[in-house]
């Protein structure tokens, strides 16, 4: 069975946290998925050792593989950086708005290097996983018989 893009989207919805996100469902679905895939799309190309096919349908919203937990998880993480790229480069960040004199202000500057800093080391923990991913996929009885010609 094919894995539906939605699968890949509840997971995101899990991991992060959008009021701009929660508005457009609410607003429309339509509009809503076609947001997310958009994230997806540029995922895909970065889960570069899936040992399953990526090839999807944008006709059907679905990946032609049924890819295990750990796939969809690396997928979800791999959008979740598309996703927080876009927040990275938002223009709006930059402004000094704050409404709350509780608050604390921190400089749009101080901002956008938490904003980077958060992100590389989300990319790292997915490249890791993405590293353990193919260590489990390796059959170490034909790297021990020399199939894999190190």
């Amino acid at each position: 069975m094919a894995t539906l893009f939605t699968d890949i989207y509840e997971l995101f919805l899990v991991e992060v946290t959008d009021w701009k996100i929660d508005r457009l469902y609410a607003l429309s679905v339509p509009q809503f998925e076609t947001y997310l895939q958009g994230f997806l799309v540029r995922a895909v190309p970065k889960f570069t050792n899936c040992e399953q096919s990526l090839v999807y349908s944008l006709t059907t919203d679905s990946f032609t593989s049924d890819f295990t937990v750990k796939e969809k998880s690396i997928l979800t993480n791999l959008m979740t950086i598309e996703w927080f790229n876009k927040e990275i480069h938002n223009i709006s960040q930059f402004n000094n708005l704050l409404s709350d004199q509780d608050m604390k202000f921190f400089s749009p500057a101080q901002n956008l290097r938490e904003k980077s800093e958060y992100k590389d080391r989300l990319r790292e923990t997915v490249s890791q996983d993405m590293v353990d991913y193919g260590i489990s996929n390796i059959s170490w009885s034909d790297w021990a018989d020399g199939e894999y010609g190190i």
